[in-house]
């Protein structure tokens, strides 16, 4: 068994200020003693991990420490909050606690009698912890995103696919048709081209094999090479054939799901980036219904960019 108690506590955040911080930030509270020691070790692992499906190595949160004692004033707005409270008569115990000092913040508040005993829980508890941050993250996006959301492409997909999804401003159709639709949003860094796409598409379910990964890599290039199309002739979007997909099983609001994170690149063209997939039945249709979101962003980071069309996916809703 995984040690992970909580307590959570909302506190009326009329009069808050809002949090501070940029998406995929976290601050860890933490004497130096312990930093340096066995807890700081657990620390890293938890936040200097590999995000996957990623072209270029970037980890799942930008990590940064203060000591208790400077821990105040600004700092204390945080969007995201690691607090370490490390003391020989302490009681070992996890808190979840929101909207302590602002607004949409996440504080996971960990007590301990020691630095071997604080970096066992964080052992015991990395990806939850981690899990935590993410899907607070995705929230704030789905909020921020919904207070935007374009309702007469919303109405057009509930009412020919019976799907409802949360869909941004600055976001276009690009295609639709009976079996699948897709939707774009480009801009410009400078002089840089950033494409962020979200696209769903059904298929008839046949068996449990719909969840395998050749299903998905099948499925999606057979999408892509009708939808998505390249700027040369014959040129469309394909899964990278030599980066095997990662998979995990989530709930997707209350729905079995496979998670598939991997990379594209786009056949006869020199285009490429990252995907998350979610594959999930309707049963009542007797159909398989595809999530996709990619992004292409050849000169930054593209973490946050992903973890937005994450959070558009993750609104779903089959009718």
């Amino acid at each position: 068994m995984v040690f992970f108690s909580c307590e959570n506590i909302k506190k009326d955040n009329e009069l808050l200020p809002s949090s501070s911080g940029k998406y995929g930030e976290v601050l860890v509270v933490v004497d130096s003693t312990y930093e340096n020691g066995k807890t700081g070790e657990a620390i890293d692992k938890i936040f200097f991990q590999a995000m996957p499906g990623l072209p270029q190595q970037e980890y799942q949160f930008r990590a940064s420490t203060v000591p208790s004692n400077a821990f105040k004033s600004i700092l204390q707005r945080s969007r995201n909050i690691l607090k370490l409270n490390i003391k020989k008569t302490n009681k070992t115990n996890i808190k979840i606690v929101k909207d302590v000092w602002a607004k949409d913040q996440l504080m996971i508040q960990i007590s301990a009698a020691s630095d071997e005993d604080a970096a066992r829980i964080l052992k015991k508890n990395t990806e939850t912890i981690r899990n935590y941050f993410n899907e607070e993250e995705v929230a704030r996006l789905q909020g921020y995103f919904s207070k935007n959301n374009q309702t007469a492409l919303v109405d057009s997909l509930k009412a020919n696919k019976h799907i409802e999804i949360t869909i941004p401003k600055g976001f276009v159709k690009m295609q639709e048709k009976e079996n699948g639709v897709w939707y774009k949003m480009e801009k410009r860094v400078g002089q840089h081209q950033i494409i962020q796409g979200v696209s769903i598409y059904t298929t008839p379910y046949t068996s449990d094999s719909v969840f395998k990964s050749a299903y998905l890599i099948k499925n999606r290039d057979s999408f892509c090479s009708d939808f998505i199309q390249g700027s040369r002739d014959s040129s469309y979007m394909q899964v990278y054939s030599e980066f095997v997909p990662l998979e995990k099983e989530i709930n997707l609001n209350g729905v079995y799901s496979i998670e598939y994170r991997g990379l594209w690149n786009m056949k006869n063209d020199f285009m490429g980036g990252p995907f998350i997939h979610y594959t999930l039945v309707d049963e009542k249709r007797n159909r398989v219904v595809n999530l996709d979101g990619f992004v292409y962003a050849p000169k930054f980071n593209k973490r946050e960019y992903l973890r937005e069309v994450e959070a558009i996916l993750k609104s779903v809703k089959v009718l």
